[in-house]
């Protein structure tokens, strides 16, 4: 399955790469500033610690807790576009070992860098890396229309016991009303690259007086990465 899996990313690939050969030189690489904040080279790897917080109505909580690698194990040039498998595993304890999840195709270009998750491509980042840069991440699938933007470029951030001089925030929705409470934010370091991700998507009751606008959570998630291991912090 993972073997046709990897063979069908990389025919959706090669189209979205077609389509947009004429208004895109896919074979330059950006800026390396901007390039330097999402480094793909074969070999490399990163380890978080994920935290999660699952609510459902009149259930307690569900948290879970465990380890999310990342690892590219090879490339492929195809019409002058470099492309990357990344494989993505999980380990739910010490005490085992890493099982493989999934396996996609990352690339990055002058313009943008494209990953397919759940066999979907998004926009992970958009170059330039400036302030006033926004982008669609679901600008190549069927999905709503999403607006990410950069904040705090080049800011140091602190994560635990790492530190990181250079780094730019992603930023998506961020709102919290009486009804519910949406979140996404990435955080990249240079020449490191992912190193904190937050998603939160939840619903507050609603269902009497009592509980209407005290922030009750009814249901959703809340979802932390942090980066704890990588090749690319030696």
């Amino acid at each position: 399955m993972l073997k046709r899996n990897t063979v069908y990313n990389a025919i959706v690939f090669l189209i979205l790469l077609g389509l947009g050969a004429g208004c895109t030189n896919n074979a330059l690489d950006p800026t390396p500033d901007d390039s330097d904040y999402f480094p793909l080279e074969a070999g490399d790897y990163w380890i978080y610690q994920v935290t999660q917080e699952t609510y459902a109505p009149a259930n307690a909580v569900k948290k879970t807790a465990y380890q999310l690698q990342q690892k590219i194990t090879s490339s492929y040039t195809q019409n002058g576009q470099l492309f990357y498998l990344l494989e993505e595993s999980i380990k739910q304890s010490e005490l085992t070992g890493w099982q493989l999840k999934t396996i996609r195709t990352v690339y990055k270009n002058l313009k943008e860098v494209v990953s397919l998750e759940r066999n979907v491509p998004v926009v992970k980042l958009a170059f330039p890396i400036t302030s006033t840069t926004s982008w669609n991440i679901n600008a190549y699938n069927a999905n709503p229309d999403t607006v990410l933007r950069y904040q705090d470029t080049g800011k140091s951030y602190a994560l635990k016991n790492l530190s990181f001089n250079r780094t730019v925030s992603v930023l998506g929705a961020d709102d919290s009303t009486l009804v519910d409470q949406e979140r996404y934010r990435r955080i990249y370091a240079q020449n490191v690259g992912l190193v904190y991700s937050e998603n939160v998507s939840l619903d507050y009751c609603q269902a009497t007086a009592d509980c209407i606008g005290k922030a009750i959570i009814e249901s959703g998630s809340k979802q932390k990465w942090e980066l704890i291991e990588s090749n690319r912090l030696k």
